[in-house]
């Protein structure tokens, strides 16, 4: 199913006014006729605006002009333009206060110029045609599982190669899966072994469990090597937790020399490694998962859909190490959720088979990198990011400490995640992580992101005044 709608071919002109004597720079006046057209409803969301060279022709300027002005109207969040495709209408929202923009939940954004709603109603359409509903009541279906485990493979196999797969296992999500494999392998007190800072979601689970969490020292290339062995030495951990691509919350992608060195500590020390990699699809060249290095042994390798295609489908596929039965993890998942929907599972086959994944990964990778690109348009300071990533991780300036910073943007309507929320210590670093994926469309994270943006540049340390 295509994602993009037709350009609409009235929408070639009707939007267009003579220009006015003293009103400005042209391109400024183009790109206020598209915020005017907007907003009264002339031109709606999705739709498709004139290549840049016709409406030069059209409007008698030269197409250095109308360069400008899209340029202008994409950095307002009006528009947003991909190579081949043309430039589409973002719409706008009534964003006056910006109610409610939560920028804390890494979720993939909607593609630009696709409706989601319209791929999940075909998906179900098609699953309930070819099944009937009491095929899709119980809890599990044994025989869909292991078709859906088959087309699995097929979507994993550019990530794990070689590596065998034939014991995959299906849970409601990597959480599902991380707390399963903890309480299989770990006993109150034991210590598991993560970065500094890491995913919420692994420090809630050892929490409730009431395993120690040590952290193991970093730098730019991700965990350290030999910090790792020596923290298998004295913690006496048997148990690892990674996030190696997009790491969440720094966004920074472990080479493959350093997975290399993680994989050879992994053996010689003979600890267990859960290797959580939801972020993988969204880059296209990232190296080979630490599974693959160490051949399966010693490893669980997680591959949720959530990040990658869309949270409600609430899947995550589990490969266990190699000579590992599963069972331990499969007793874990059956104890707490009785396993995933068969609804749900049906439409992941269903997307998986037609090549409706696939495509989607696509579509959310340029919406990614759209919106990325419009952070480094708005945000003067510096942060880590990667062009198709999901968020971005913003180092503070020294005038800002992270609660105050988080409590002053919720003040203004716009949340983000603290450092505290991701810190294995006590207290994080003076830094914030901003979901991009969070808000319904580029203009309200455009709007999101100027207040951003105006809060760095405030300093309040000065008896409560802002100082610019």
């Amino acid at each position: 199913m295509p994602l993009a709608d037709a350009p609409r071919e009235s929408a070639q002109i009707r939007w267009t006014k003579p220009f006015k004597p003293k009103a400005g720079p042209r391109y400024i006046q183009i790109a206020d006729m598209l915020a005017e057209s907007i907003q009264s409803g002339i031109l709606q969301d999705g739709e498709q605006i004139p290549p840049q060279r016709a409406l030069a022709a059209h409007l008698g300027v030269d197409l250095t002009t109308v360069t400008r002005a899209y340029a202008e109207a994409r950095d307002r969040g009006l528009i947003a333009s991909y190579t081949g495709r043309g430039s589409f209408i973002l719409g706008t929202r009534e964003t006056s206060t910006l109610a409610g923009i939560d920028l804390t939940m890494n979720i993939p954004p909607q593609p630009a110029n696709g409706s989601m709603a319209q791929l999940v109603s075909a998906g179900l359409e098609q699953v309930l045609q070819r099944n009937r509903i009491e095929a899709l009541s119980p809890y599990q279906d044994e025989p869909a599982t292991r078709s859906l485990l088959q087309a699995a493979q097929g979507w994993l196999k550019p990530a794990l190669g070689d590596l065998d797969s034939r014991g995959l296992a299906l849970c409601s999500g990597s959480q599902a899966a991380i707390f399963a494999i903890l309480s299989a392998h770990a006993r109150p007190g034991d210590a598991i072994l993560c970065d500094p800072l890491t995913y919420p979601g692994l420090l809630l689970a050892a929490r409730q469990l009431g395993l120690r969490i040590v952290a193991v020292a970093s730098d730019a290339d991700g965990m350290r090597p030999d910090d790792l062995d020596q923290a298998c030495q004295e913690s006496g951990a048997r148990l690892l937790y990674l996030n190696p691509t997009f790491h969440n919350p720094t966004a920074h992608t472990m080479p493959a020399a350093r997975r290399q060195a993680i994989a050879e500590v992994l053996l010689k020390r003979g600890i267990t490694l859960i290797e959580d990699d939801p972020y993988r699809y969204l880059l296209d060249d990232a190296p080979a998962p630490i599974a693959c290095l160490t051949g399966g042994a010693n490893t669980y390798y997680l591959a949720s859909l959530s990040k990658c295609l869309w949270p409600s489908l609430r899947t995550a596929f589990v490969l266990p190490p190699r000579g590992d039965d599963g069972q331990g993890l499969l007793n874990g998942l059956r104890a707490s959720s009785m396993g995933c929907s068969a609804l749900l599972l049906a439409l992941v086959e269903q997307w998986i088979r037609s090549g409706t994944a696939r495509e989607l990964v696509q579509e959310i990778q340029r919406e990614a990198r759209a919106r990325q690109h419009l952070a480094r348009t708005l945000l003067s300071h510096e942060f880590q990011a990667h062009a198709t990533g999901l968020h971005l991780w913003l180092q503070l300036p020294a005038h800002w400490h992270q609660e105050r910073f988080t409590q002053a943007l919720e003040d203004v309507g716009v949340s983000v995640a603290g450092a505290d929320s991701f810190s294995v210590a006590t207290q994080g670093p003076d830094a914030v992580r901003i979901s991009l994926g969070g808000a319904p469309d580029q203009a309200m994270l455009g709007q999101a992101l100027r207040k951003v943006e105006g809060l760095l540049k405030e300093d309040r340390r000065r008896g409560g005044r802002a100082f610019v």
